[in-house]
């Protein structure tokens, strides 16, 4: 009877590791620009900065800024990055985007009076020293 159960559940391990071996692998992957102008737009929970907001614009001088999309509904962001080398990042649903030494002009959406919705909307054009972008590929 011990045997039996034994068996039973040896066999019921190896089921289950051969499934969880058969589901892909979601890597993540990191882009470094130096240097670069950057266009960002698109629709975001997650938008960090220091500086304030007013009525949903910011300018900024030498600051970071992290952008985040985490695959929510709607959650969408396209950036345009270059010179040093050109990244375009099109409709990404899981991505972070941190901007070190940012200069330029932001628009959040769920700061202004006038186009707040769910999730927010961000319009960023800016020059920044460092930028660093992580997204999922395998998706």
């Amino acid at each position: 009877m011990k045997t039996t159960y034994r068996f039973v559940g040896v066999t019921i391990a190896i089921f289950c590791l051969s499934l969880l071996s058969s589901q892909p692998i979601v890597q993540a992957t990191t882009d470094h620009f130096t240097d670069s102008f950057v266009i960002i737009m698109g629709k975001c929970d997650t938008v960090a900065s220091p500086a304030l907001w007013l009525f949903g614009f910011k300018f900024i001088l030498n600051r970071e800024v992290i952008i985040q999309a985490n695959g929510g509904e709607n959650e969408k962001i396209n950036a345009f990055i270059l010179p040093s080398k050109i990244g375009f990042y099109f409709s990404q649903e899981n991505i972070i985007i941190q901007l070190q030494g940012a200069k330029g002009l932001f628009f959040r959406g769920e700061k202004s009076w006038v186009f707040q919705n769910t999730p927010q909307r961000i319009f960023a054009v800016c020059k920044a020293t460092d930028i660093w972008v992580t997204y999922e590929l395998g998706r």
